[in-house]
C-alpha cells in the first residue's frame, strides 16, 4: 500500500518539475532547455528499448527469429540495464541501446546540474505585473 503512494508521489514531483522547467525553459533559460530535451531524449531512447522486451512467446522468438535455442535456466529480464536474453550468448536487447541511453542519462544529468548552478548564482529577477 506504501509503495502505491510512493509511486503517486513521484509521479506528481515529477510532472510538477516538468511543468517547472517548462516555464522556465520558456522565459529563455537555455540550459533549461537543453536538460528538458536531453530528458525527452533519454526517456523516447528508453522507451525505444523497452519495445524490445515485449515478447509473448521466448521460445518461439528465439527459434524461429534468431535461430537460436531458449534456455530458462539461463534466461534473465532486466529493466536497467535493459536485457532479456534467451540463453547465455544471446540477447533480444541490441547492443547500441544501453551504451547510448548511458550517455544519454549522463548528458541530462550534467546539462541539469549546469540549470542548477545557473540558478543558485545568479540573482532572482522581480518581475511586476
Amino acid at each position: 500500500m506504501l509503495s502505491e503512494f510512493l509511486w503517486a508521489g513521484a509521479f506528481v514531483a515529477i510532472i510538477w518539475c516538468l511543468v517547472a522547467a517548462v516555464r522556465r525553459a520558456a522565459r529563455g533559460d537555455r540550459w533549461m532547455l537543453w536538460t528538458l530535451l536531453l530528458a525527452l531524449l533519454t526517456g523516447i531512447h528508453y522507451v525505444v528499448g523497452v519495445t524490445h522486451l515485449l515478447v509473448l512467446d521466448m521460445g518461439e522468438m528465439c527459434e524461429l527469429t534468431l535461430h537460436t535455442r531458449f534456455d530458462p535456466a539461463h534466461h534473465v529480464e532486466t529493466l536497467l540495464p535493459l536485457s532479456k536474453t534467451c540463453n547465455a550468448d544471446v540477447d533480444l536487447v541490441p547492443g547500441y541501446v544501453n551504451p547510448v541511453l548511458a550517455v544519454l542519462a549522463s548528458a541530462t544529468l550534467l546539462a541539469a546540474a549546469g540549470t542548477a548552478t545557473r540558478a543558485v548564482r545568479l540573482p532572482r529577477r522581480t518581475e511586476r505585473r
